[in-house]
Parts: C-alpha cells; structure tokens; sequence
C-alpha cells in the first residue's frame, strides 16, 4: 500500500529535488534559503524525512534523495510543472498566482483528475480547433463575455482553413515536405515544431506528460559534452532529457 505523505513533507522533497539539479551537494541552509524557514524547522523536518527513508542525511553532512524520495520528488514536480503551465498558457493566470495555486493544487489533485487533465491539454495541442490560435479566443471571451458576430467570424475563418488544408492534401505531390529529424539532432538556440513522438510505455507518457506533444514548438537550448543529458524549452519550461528519450521525438524546423 502506498504511503501517504503530508503536502509539507511532498514540498521538501521537490526542494531537495530542485536543489540538486542546481548544486552538486545540498546543505541544510540551502534547503532553509528555499523554503524560506529557520534552520531548526528544517532539521526537525529532516529528521521525519530520515524515518521515512526518503532522505540520507547525517549530522552536519548533505543532504541527498534516496530512491524511494527521488521517485515522490519526481512525481510532485511533474505534476507541479504540468499544473503550472495549464495555468499560465492555457487559462493566462499571472504567473505569480499560477505559481502559488499550482503549489497548493499539486497536492489535492487526485491521480485520475490529474491524469485526464494531461490527456485535456494533449488533446488541445493536437485538435484542429485548438492551438494558440484557439485559446486567444478564450482570452477574449474572458475579457468580453460572448460576441455573436465574433464566434461566426471565428467559425467561418476555421472552415475556410480546413478547407484550404484539404486543398492542400489532395495536391500534396506538388507540395515539397520538409523531412523531420530526431530532438537531439538540433543545435543550440535552434527551435523547432514536434512532428511525432515515438515509442511507448512509462518512458513515452513520460514525455507527454512534460507537454512534449506533436504541433508544440521546442528549443534546443544546452547539449552536455558527450550529448547527454539535453537541455531543452518548450511551453516556457526547461526540461532536462536523455539522449534516448529524445531520440523518441521527431521535430521539423521552420
């Protein structure tokens, strides 16, 4: 049976998570700076962590992750990130609030809701009448209630451009198709329109779940010295990814 653990002790582990991407050794003051605490508070916290097994700590050492904690950490700062971005580029909360609620709505949401929530946001990256194009209209609806005349006009432009597209299908032989290349073939700075993400199982949700989903644009922003990790950008959130999971994603350059 899993354990259930407080929202308290799920925001230390996304710390410590945080943490050590930046730093090579987590300290206590660190984790103290980022959590905005005292010292104390920390240490008192780091000790029900240590019980739990999710940390290896001794006194006056670093502070590191164990399996079990690196695996919740994870999980919480997935779903952080997840939540987040549907705030600030779906519903165009400030990103300030978008930040705090995602803080709070990270620990109530359950794993059904949560998981049709990415299957939501999937489906209107991949939809025709969704895209950016899309939740600008939303963004006008927000800030003007329902026009009439302008959801026609919205409704008689998205017929026109499915019609010019199936136009564009039938006379396909005259249209030259730029071949997609894998994520990891890009260079730094250079961005990109995903095409396809391959595979499948654990490791290709993975990738959906980061928002790495066909029609997205990502930027190739960092490659490390022997090509792994990557570093990339997409929906303005950085994601580290391996040199296989990138292999999975096939992106077409503008």
């Amino acid at each position: 049976m899993t354990e259930l653990l407080s929202s308290t002790v799920e925001d230390y582990l996304e710390a410590i998570f945080n943490l050590e991407k930046d730093k090579k050794a987590v300290r206590v003051k660190d984790i103290a700076q980022k959590m905005m605490v005292k010292l104390p508070t920390v240490t008192s916290m780091l000790n029900t962590l240590l019980q739990k097994g999710l940390i290896e700590h001794e006194k006056y050492e670093y502070v590191e992750l164990t399996e079990k904690g690196l695996k919740v950490a994870r999980e919480v700062d997935r779903r952080h990130g997840i939540l987040r971005n549907f705030l600030t580029n779906i519903l165009k909360i400030d990103a300030r609030q978008a930040e705090e609620d995602a803080c709070k709505m990270e620990h109530a949401i359950s794993s059904v809701t949560f998981e049709k929530l990415v299957q939501f946001i999937e489906f209107i990256e991949m939809c025709p009448r969704g895209g950016s194009e899309w939740l600008g209209y939303f963004e006008q609806y927000c800030g003007g209630g329902y026009r009439k005349e302008e959801c026609l006009k919205h409704m008689s432009g998205f017929i026109e451009e499915c019609i010019r597209k199936l136009e564009k299908a039938k006379s396909s032989k005259e249209v030259k198709v730029m071949p997609d290349k894998q994520l990891k073939d890009l260079s730094p700075g250079e961005k990109a329109r995903i095409t396809r993400v391959t595979g499948r199982g654990s490791a290709h949700r993975r990738l959906l779940d980061m928002g790495v989903v066909p029609g997205s644009t990502i930027e190739m922003e960092r490659i490390a010295p022997l090509g792994d990790p990557i570093e990339v950008m997409i929906k303005g959130y950085h994601l580290s990814l391996r040199k296989e999971e990138a292999s999975h994603v096939f992106v077409e350059v503008s």
